[in-house]
């Protein structure tokens, strides 16, 4: 049987995958694309449903692909669909899964962080130290975006992640729910580790979490620093949080 190869830009299904690297695509659709052959990997060790696999004609990944359905491309098509500059010679399109059997022993609720580069880094050390529910209020950054799926390396695979409203989300939570705020807030060295189950609470970048939030905060808890600076980077401090309150 002779290979197709498909080389028009304009194809149907190029098209449509094309789609796929903007929020509204991806919405529409839901599906996502993530690029390179790790990520490719991650998707095909997970259960992670898989629509399809393109791959650049000629290119070599050592991935056993024979019981998934694969397109094969030419050089320009991929450019088309990749989000990189230098494209990847391996793509998959996945379906967003749906959150089942949650749990809530580590919950990281995570309120209008914009950045898709610490959204990522976020959900990445969650997967490090078993937060294995991420919630997202509807203004974060779209835990699909091309930038957070290649900072995240493969997490969202492991993870449980949806999206709700703070003041929804922290008031459905049973255990303890854990601000973060510099003002009238506990040094997490003073923290024994609670046993019940945990909700970590994080902000936006700018402005930190809202008023609303930390109303339903049972405590706010800060990073001891000792040098000069006044903050801590979100997925800085949400990674020393993270591994303080782990699971």
């Amino acid at each position: 049987m002779v290979k197709e190869v498909i080389s028009s830009k304009d194809n149907k299904q190029v098209k449509n995958y094309r789609k796929l690297n903007t929020r509204q695509g991806r919405k529409k659709s839901g599906l996502y694309l993530v690029e390179g052959v790790h990520l490719v990997e991650e998707a095909l060790k997970s259960q992670i449903d898989i629509e399809i696999i393109i791959v650049t004609d000629g290119f070599k990944h050592g991935l056993y692909l024979s019981n998934q359905r694969t397109m094969f491309v030419t050089d320009e098509v991929m450019k088309s669909l990749s989000t990189l500059d230098t494209p990847p010679g391996i793509v998959a399109v996945l379906k967003e899964s749906k959150a089942t059997g949650l749990s809530y022993k580590r919950v990281l609720l995570l309120e209008d962080v914009q950045d898709p580069g610490n959204l990522g880094t976020l959900i990445r050390t969650a997967d490090a130290f078993g937060f294995k529910t991420i919630i997202l209020t509807p203004k974060a950054a779209d835990p699909f975006n091309p930038k957070v799926l290649r900072a995240a390396q493969g997490s969202h695979f492991h993870l449980n992640i949806i999206t709700r409203e703070v003041s929804e989300a922290a008031m459905a939570f049973k255990g303890i729910k854990i601000g973060t705020a510099l003002d009238n807030a506990v040094y997490i060295d003073s923290f024994q580790q609670p046993d019940d189950d945990i909700m970590l609470v994080l902000g936006n970048e700018g402005n930190g979490l809202s008023s609303e939030a930390l109303e339903l905060m049972d405590i706010n808890a800060k990073i001891d620093m000792t040098g000069d600076s006044e903050s801590l980077n979100v997925a800085i401090a949400g990674a020393i949080l993270m591994h303080h309150f782990k699971s």
